[in-house]
């Protein structure tokens, strides 16, 4: 396969699922931001970053999701009541992505964004990982508080969190067979799946 920095950046970067509690720095989180307003929208007012510091508001929106999270059936019930379950993993920084759902596509928009910032902080010595659980906080009676205290404009659904900070685990250098058999050529004499 052809690579050079940013690929090499890419085919490397792994989700953690635990972090150190020191912060990162105020201008590399500036820089993992902006990658993220960087990627492609359907208009300027499209997405809209809720950047969490505060650890006593991440617990407290880790609890609020953990009691949406667990109303939805046995599996997550058994899981988010596990001793010492956290679904922020103890990330001191947790950046809750909202989409403007008056544009079209707005949760893609949002992916977009979260995938510049994953990169971003993989080229950074940053860990991170996708992470929906925060966003089970906003299925329930407390969305909208939750909405008013993160500051998301009326309108706006929140979509998907990213999670970000010094890894406390050596990352995994195996990369998972997630992208076999899920590409089709038509044309250029390749017709095979792959």
């Amino acid at each position: 396969m052809t690579s050079n920095e940013t690929i090499n950046v890419i085919m490397s970067r792994r989700s953690v699922r635990a972090y150190k509690p020191d912060p990162i720095p105020k201008d590399i989180l500036t820089a993992i931001l902006e990658s993220g307003q960087a990627a492609p929208y359907v208009s300027p007012d499209s997405r809209y970053f809720s950047v969490i510091q505060d650890r006593g508001m991440i617990s407290r929106l880790s609890e609020a999701a953990k009691a949406e999270g667990m109303k939805l059936g046995d599996f997550q019930r058994e899981m988010f009541s596990a001793p010492g379950f956290d679904g922020t993993y103890g990330a001191p920084v947790v950046i809750v992505l909202s989409g403007n759902e008056s544009t079209i596509q707005h949760e893609a928009v949002c992916a977009a964004s979260i995938q510049n910032m994953l990169i971003a902080a993989k080229s950074l010595g940053v860990a991170s990982c996708w992470a929906y659980f925060p966003i089970f906080a906003f299925h329930g009676a407390e969305a909208e508080a939750w909405q008013k205290e993160l500051q998301i404009p009326d309108g706006y659904k929140p979509c998907a969190a990213v999670l970000l900070g010094y890894s406390a685990e050596a990352p995994s250098v195996e990369s998972a067979a997630r992208y076999r058999n899920t590409v089709a050529y038509f044309g250029a004499g390749e017709t095979a799946a792959r």
